[in-house]
């Protein structure tokens, strides 16, 4: 059902660049509060979610006849419903609403003058025909007479409803700006909306050919949201919800979820030339320790120094390993990140004592996992082996004599140590996004594990992908920071010119 219409919605929900910038946001605490959300008593009603399937009969109007057909056919009830109603100073109703709720709450002649306005032309007929597959249609009988029954054409039908809802899901897509200015029109030409200006009145009933449109068209989006929504009339905003409520759920129990074949994942460099050149660098580094090797006792500045670069190397060839795609070259990504800011700062604060602080802090968190594990944990993890934590948390003095730090090595946050050795940068790029995958947030969770439902009807959902998502490739960020890292110990204990390369495959 439409899956390439339902696709250019949501590529164009992904492109739309009214953002915000960062700093148009207030921040309050931890919270950086977005600028709508700055607006006292701000309540929200959605176009997709509650006010689309009240004008989904303009979206199948469209697509039935034309749209240069349809918007005439809007302008007509707009003009004859709209000044029928200010003909009469006492109704029931509040405003000639034209949406499928709104008709409902309509006093019977304006109900009457809409229903023969429309329906004009045979092809309106088959053009709304899916709108008795509602049960809780409002207004049902009086459609039915008009429509007549479903006559066994049910799949046809539901395919034509969602071929309407997909050209309207973006609220800001021509056609939806299209059936917003319907929903609009007789609400002008009632008088009941005071417009500014003579130039305004034209925008409206002159629309689409007057004016230029990239001006118009927000302003019809913008008077729309404000009253499209029920404002200052409560009986009608529930009720537009309910029958909200009631389009999408028969959406969903009369249609099924389609989703996208998963994409293949191509590996685009030499993958086992790429690893050999990581782990050659192995070699390399060890000769170059040996080299600057000049003293047995404690060297907790140079151990540090070395020991980040060979775990880089070791996180760097596993994520590559994993092809570079896998989420776990994302949590390679992070761990060289931090590996690198860490190796950074304490380069850059200049504090030999540091170094001892950053040993000393690691030697305690193995002593307090083996106190744990002796003391604490009845069912022992497999991945730890007590006898090797018992080692690690002796080794520079024997534990009794050890203090364990239960805050940060550093007495700061990463971030902070960012800014203070002058690489947030790589903080933003590279460990704050992966921590999500690490944390298992939700943006995490839903990029892997799930894809988007293509059938309009079912507003664009999630449903679980065939296999994990694994299209985005690290390999080149995890080479960037591994050398990122080597660069920082040719500055400490030079020289080591080694680097590793990323190996593209050879094209015959």
């Amino acid at each position: 059902m439409s899956e390439k219409r339902a696709r250019q919605q949501q590529k164009r929900k992904r492109n739309n660049k009214n953002k915000g910038r960062i700093d148009s946001h207030k921040k309050e605490g931890s919270k950086l509060i977005s600028p709508f959300n700055q607006i006292p008593n701000t309540a929200y009603m959605s176009w997709m979610n509650d006010r689309l399937p009240c004008m989904v009969w303009g979206g199948l109007l469209i697509n039935g006849i034309g749209r240069e057909q349809a918007i005439e056919v809007f302008r007509q009830i707009g003009i004859h419903v709209g000044n029928l109603f200010c003909e009469v100073g006492d109704r029931s109703c509040n405003l000639p609403r034209v949406g499928i709720y709104g008709l409902s709450t309509l006093d019977d002649d304006l109900q009457d003058k809409y229903f023969k306005v429309l329906f004009t032309d045979e092809r309106i007929v088959d053009a709304l025909k899916p709108l008795i597959l509602f049960k809780d249609l409002p207004l049902s009988e009086k459609w039915i007479e008009y429509l007549g029954d479903v006559s066994g054409n049910e799949r046809q039908l539901w395919t034509a409803l969602a071929d309407a809802v997909a050209i309207l899901l973006d609220h800001q897509s021509q056609e939806a700006t299209d059936c917003r200015w319907a929903y609009m029109i007789p609400i002008v030409n009632s008088g009941r909306l005071q417009l500014q200006t003579e130039e305004q009145y034209k925008e409206y009933t002159e629309y689409p050919n007057y004016e230029d449109q990239r001006k118009v068209r927000p302003f019809i989006r913008a008077t729309e949201m404000q009253l499209g929504g029920g404002m200052m009339n409560d009986e009608y905003f529930q009720g537009k919800k309910a029958w909200s409520a009631d389009f999408w759920n028969e959406c969903k129990d009369n249609t099924v979820c389609l989703a996208s074949a998963s994409e293949r994942s191509n590996i685009d460099f030499d993958l086992i030339k790429t690893i050999s050149s990581v782990r050659g660098i192995w070699a390399d580094l060890s000769d170059h320790f040996i080299e600057t090797d000049k003293f047995t006792h404690i060297q907790a500045k140079r151990d540090a120094s070395f020991g980040f670069c060979f775990y880089a190397l070791t996180v760097a060839k596993e994520g590559l390993a994993s092809s570079g795609k896998l989420v776990t070259a994302k949590l390679a990504l992070r761990m060289l990140a931090e590996i690198y800011i860490t190796f950074k700062y304490l380069i850059s604060v200049r504090n030999e004592k540091l170094w001892d602080i950053y040993r000393s802090y690691g030697s305690g968190q193995a002593k307090l996992t083996f106190l744990k594990l002796d003391e604490i944990l009845e069912d022992k993890p497999g991945y730890i082996k007590r006898e090797n934590v018992e080692a690690l948390a002796n080794e520079d003095m024997y534990m009794d004599f050890q203090d364990i730090d239960l805050g940060n090595w550093a007495k700061t946050d990463l971030r902070k140590m960012s800014q203070v050795a002058d690489c947030k940068d790589v903080y933003d790029a590279y460990y704050s996004w992966p921590s999500s995958y690490a944390h298992g947030q939700w943006c995490a969770v839903r990029d892997t594990v799930f894809t988007t439902c293509y059938n309009p009807l079912h507003r664009l959902h999630r449903i679980p992908r065939l296999a994990p998502r694994y299209e985005d490739g690290a390999e080149n960020d995890l080479i960037l920071l591994l050398n990122k890292v080597l660069d920082l110990l040719n500055e400490v204990y030079p020289s080591f010119e080694k680097r590793a390369e990323l190996v593209q495959k050879f094209e015959s």
